[in-house]
């Protein structure tokens, strides 16, 4: 069974200070190295996340809180603003200990653990791919980095 995110970008109203989702949701794809830097989740690569999921923000908007529901396989909640997402170091290398290896002689395991001389060292910007940093980008075309975060959690 596999894993995916639920993602929302929310806004916060300078005039009234409530956060009111937007229409964009942020790194909607699966990919278990953007869930493993974003909370820890599925961490197959052994980096070191951004966060620890936080759970949902007390001062969620409505419209993402009805998302969430109360859905029992919903877990890994968490929030990110758009400011911690930029001052990432993402030239910063770690050693991804995701490797393949055949467990039987059909059989083969994409997630196992590398062993010393196996992985690759790579930076979080070429573990992440393209696609994160256009998202990332188009998050910081919503306003300013604090004003501007994800809510996000996952299901599998």
């Amino acid at each position: 069974m596999g894993c995916d995110i639920h993602s929302f970008a929310e806004r916060r109203n300078k005039q009234t200070n409530k956060w009111e989702k937007v229409g964009e949701n942020p790194f909607d794809w699966r990919s278990y190295s953007m869930f493993a830097f974003l909370a820890g989740v599925r961490n197959y690569d052994h980096c070191e996340p951004l966060s620890e999921p936080k759970g949902l923000p007390n001062d969620i908007s409505d419209e993402v809180k009805e998302e969430y529901g109360d859905e029992w396989y919903y877990h890994s909640a968490s929030f990110l603003t758009a400011k911690e997402l930029l001052d990432f170091d993402y030239d910063k290398t770690f050693w991804n200990r995701r490797v393949t290896k055949q467990t039987s002689s059909n059989s083969w395991n994409a997630a196992s653990l590398a062993e010393e001389g196996e992985g690759k060292v790579l930076t979080y910007r070429e573990n992440l791919g393209e696609s994160f940093f256009t998202h990332l980008n188009e998050l910081k075309e919503l306003g300013e980095p604090e004003d501007i975060r994800i809510v996000f959690w996952f299901d599998n």
